[in-house]
């Protein structure tokens, strides 16, 4: 077996090694068999729809191609568009778009495809195979990356750009082929109009390829030209999304201060974090320990530290160990009330607690390090691999069959519990069980699951996306054609912009309430 040394391995032996690997295929089939079990498994339970953002993406792209003003406009200014775009060649089979099929699949390809980097950096990294594929275990049964990856999501996704970014750059540090820094920067361009955690992350690999230029001795016009193409490339996901914020909505930056973009509308004025750094700290540490257990976060950081000192920051480390930007980017946003993020430690609730998966990524790399420097000796590479294996199963398999140590569904599912969620499934059901034909007026931000769970067609909505008849609509719904009209009242909610604008005004003369809980009225347009 090839021992692991520091440096570089010659360029030959990395494109034979790479070319000439039928693990890869293997480990592809491995993955996706997996991810195929994992759906069914999550989806049998009826919980991979259980995120409220699972619906809103579904429902984004279905509004593409379904909807009273359908077309590209309904991909919206707040959520970047990739994903939506590639769920719409499937979205407008019902049973794909009910199922959430038409979302996970992409998610599913998405966690295939970084499992495969996964082995194909750690292999580069190590030239081991059986630590190679030790490392991608270490991802692949993860159960919070096997339950994310069967929803619609958007996490899988930004993994596998992310390993893609770091797969590309590596393979030009190592072979100085400028088709892999291309790669690198399209797989940031697919990133950056996937989410926003991709934003920070090609900026720090423009730096990272600046510092490798830097360590190759290559003259500053070779840098400059280098960073600025990768840069240009990367960037064009940015620059797409800021013109379209532009032509859409008439300012670049709506995506950060618009109606519905605001961090005030998510971010709590009593957030613990806001403003104290050693909790945002702790609040993304027990994140990132919730989704990957303590025993694999503590061989991350032995790992991480390990490989830094013991490769001496070769250029072929430095991507790798650039994805643990996400730990102080997460503090800082945490810190600075950009983003909002509980744990059970902290304020003894789930939020938007799956943001610490992100550091599965290093965590699998730096744990294939680990059993690659053993490879020394045969029975210890066997011995580690075996361990890390046991241990990787032993939680994947506690996790799946107790149901209780899978902190991204946990979430969702506490979620779901509580009296107001109950109170927004009435309303969907009375539709379900009482709506035959008609247009309805409803807002769709903050009663995202009502239209889904009733399975009325999105063509019979008009919601604050469709423009030319929204602000029509609220001013004289009657007027406008409007059957049915949906509103969330000041009762167990913040009240909705059809509430603002119709409550006890006139314009409701033609309607009758046909339904009231303490969330929503329903009102029906009566009969001339």
């Amino acid at each position: 077996m090839a021992t692991l040394v520091s440096g570089l391995p010659s360029p030959a032996i990395v494109k034979r090694n790479k070319n000439n690997d039928p693990v890869i295929r293997w480990i592809s089939a491995f993955s996706a068999l997996v991810s195929v079990l994992a759906f069914v498994y999550f989806s049998n339970k009826g919980v991979t729809l259980e995120y409220k953002d699972a619906i809103s993406h579904l429902d984004i792209a279905r509004r593409v191609i379904e909807g009273p003003t359908q077309g590209l406009a309904q991909l919206g200014g707040v959520w970047l568009p990739l994903p939506h775009l590639l769920a719409i060649p499937l979205i407008w089979i019902n049973g794909l778009y009910y199922s959430g099929l038409a979302g996970s699949i992409i998610s599913m390809l998405a966690y295939v495809a970084t499992i495969v980097l996964i082995y194909k950096i750690t292999q580069s990294l190590t030239n081991n195979k059986l630590a190679s594929i030790v490392a991608a275990a270490v991802f692949a049964l993860n159960p919070n990356v096997l339950y994310m990856q069967s929803t619609p999501m958007t996490e899988l996704l930004l993994f596998a750009c992310m390993a893609g970014m770091v797969y590309g750059v590596q393979q030009w540090a190592i072979t100085n082929e400028h088709k892999y820094l291309l790669g690198a920067a399209v797989a940031g361009l697919a990133g950056t109009a996937t989410r926003y955690e991709a934003w920070v992350f090609l900026f720090v690999m423009i730096v990272i390829v600046a510092v490798i230029g830097r360590r190759k001795n290559y003259v500053r016009t070779h840098i400059e030209g280098l960073t600025l193409a990768f840069f240009l490339v990367g960037a064009v996901g940015i620059a797409g999304w800021l013109l379209w914020n532009v032509l859409i909505f008439g300012d670049a930056f709506y995506f950060l201060i618009g109606d519905y973009a605001k961090p005030s509308l998510w971010v709590g004025a009593g957030e613990a974090a806001v403003g104290n750094v050693l909790v945002a700290f702790l609040t993304y540490y027990y994140a990132v320990i919730e989704n990957l257990w303590s025993v694999i976060a503590l061989l991350m950081l032995v790992g991480l530290v390990t490989m830094a000192v013991k490769e001496k920051l070769a250029p072929k480390v430095l991507p790798i160990l650039s994805m643990t930007i996400m730990f102080p980017f997460f503090v800082v946003a945490l810190q600075q009330g950009q983003r909002p993020l509980h744990v059970m430690q902290i304020t003894n609730d789930l939020y938007n607690v799956r943001f610490g998966l992100l550091m599965i990524l290093p965590a699998a790399v730096a744990i294939g390090y680990l059993v690659a420097l053993a490879s020394q000796n045969k029975a210890m590479t066997v011995a580690a691999s075996t361990l890390v294996l046991f241990v990787v199963t032993t939680i994947t398999f506690v996790s799946i069959v107790t149901g209780d140590d899978i902190v991204t569904l946990r979430e969702p599912i506490a979620m779901k519990q509580n009296v107001n969620t109950a109170i927004t499934q009435e309303t969907s059901q009375y539709l379900a069980s009482h709506y035959k034909e008609g247009t309805i007026l409803m807002e769709s931000f903050g009663n995202d699951t009502i239209m889904f769970d009733a399975q009325i067609p999105l063509r019979n909505n008009v919601y604050e996306g469709s423009y030319r008849l929204w602000e029509p609509a609220l001013q004289d719904p009657a007027g406008h054609d409007i059957q049915w009209i949906v509103m969330r009242h000041d009762g167990q909610f913040e009240p909705d912009r059809v509430f603002t604008s119709l409550s006890n005004k006139p314009a409701l003369n033609s309607y009758s309430v046909a339904f009231k809980n303490e969330g929503y009225v329903i009102y029906e347009r009566r009969s001339s």
